[in-house]
């Protein structure tokens, strides 16, 4: 599967605010297709060349700034960010790939992130990668969809109501990591920030579509310039998930 998007401006009026002009692209493989073992390889590419207008006029100033919170969220709070960048352009690409064998699934995926200042100053980049895995306890295989070419959530084998029937269970383990800092100690340095989760769940699927996950997380944040931000945290979440 290939696919590219252009977003382009939303006016030529020098008087209004502008939006960002971008091209996002993806393209995924799937490597090796059989019943029971399926291999996807994904990389995707986006280029902000055209920052959208913080101010009125044709000279507008730009920024741009990353941010990030942990997996598990209640609400909008960001734990590493990098503040508003003066920028020109941003570039970010990223590689992932996929597999599932019988009832065992495996992610993971790596982004890089590039900032083109509009100053001397030198051009920061920022990274973030993650990997996870599962394994269906009810020996169900995760269902790889082609039309988004992606593999989808558990479909039970023995739905929930059925005869002998109690859906299906999955056992997942999960760790991410973001990197938000670039040259901390320097001063034209960006300090955003690190943030480290391992995460481990149970999830039940009692029918297709309804997924119950259970999660825990353990969160642990640095900021080099201010210590007393460190963050270093357990969370413990029930959640209930419908698709259509």
């Amino acid at each position: 599967m290939i696919s590219v998007a252009y977003t382009g401006k939303k006016t030529t009026d020098a008087a209004t605010f502008d939006s960002q002009e971008a091209v996002v692209g993806r393209a995924s493989w799937l490597a090796v297709k059989s019943p029971d073992f399926n291999w996807l390889l994904d990389a995707n590419l986006s280029h902000v060349f055209k920052l959208a207008d913080i101010a009125a006029g044709p000279n507008s100033p730009n920024t741009f700034s990353f941010s990030n919170g942990p997996e598990l969220a209640v609400d909008s709070t960001k734990t590493v960010n990098t503040g508003a960048i003066d920028a020109k352009a941003v570039t970010e690409w990223g590689l992932e790939t996929a597999a599932n064998y019988g009832p065992l699934y495996a992610q993971g995926g790596y982004f890089h992130f590039d900032v083109t200042r509009r100053t001397a100053l030198a051009d920061p980049d920022f990274s973030g990668w993650y990997a996870l895995a599962s394994w269906s306890l009810t020996g169900e295989s995760r269902r790889f969809d082609p039309t988004t070419a992606s593999f989808r959530g558990l479909k039970p084998a023995h739905p929930l109501g059925t005869e002998g029937g109690l859906g299906a269970f999955e056992a997942v383990a999960r760790y991410s990591r973001i990197n938000l800092d670039f040259d901390p100690l320097l001063a034209d340095g960006v300090k955003g920030g690190v943030q480290n989760v391992w995460t481990i769940g149970l999830n039940w699927y009692p029918t297709a579509g309804i997924r119950f996950a259970l999660d825990y997380d353990n969160i642990q944040v640095s900021h080099i310039d201010a210590p007393a931000s460190a963050i270093s945290a357990s969370a413990i979440a029930l959640r209930t998930q419908l698709s259509f």
